[in-house]
C-alpha cells in the first residue's frame, strides 16, 4: 500500500507487479445512483502489464451469496488504481 501512496503523489501509478502479487486479497466498493453501497472482496488470479483478473468471493461480508451478480472481473490497470464512476479503486487487504 505504501508503494501506491507514493506513486499517487507523483500522479503516476506503479506497475501492477509492484503493487500486487498473485493470491493477494483485495477489496472494492460499489455505490449505485441511490447511494447504496456494497463491499466486494476477492483474490487476484492473474496479473499482466495491462491489467489483473480477480475472483470475487465475498459481498458485504457474506461468502459467495446466491444473489451475487459478479464473480470474475478483468480490470485494466487504469481502473485498478483510479476506479470508475460506480466502483472504487482496488485496494490490497492486509491480514
Amino acid at each position: 500500500m505504501e508503494i501506491i501512496k507514493r506513486y499517487k503523489q507523483r500522479k503516476k501509478f506503479p506497475s501492477l507487479y509492484d503493487a500486487f502479487e498473485l493470491g493477494d486479497r483485495v477489496e472494492r466498493l460499489y455505490k449505485d445512483i441511490y447511494g447504496n453501497s456494497k463491499e466486494y472482496k476477492g483474490i487476484i488470479l492473474a496479473i499482466d502489464k495491462k491489467g489483473i483478473e480477480i475472483y470475487w468471493d465475498t459481498e458485504d461480508g457474506k461468502y459467495k451469496p446466491g444473489e451475487m451478480n459478479i464473480d470474475f472481473t478483468r480490470l485494466e490497470a487504469d481502473e485498478v488504481f483510479k476506479g470508475n464512476n460506480k466502483y472504487s479503486p482496488v485496494r490490497k487487504i492486509h491480514r
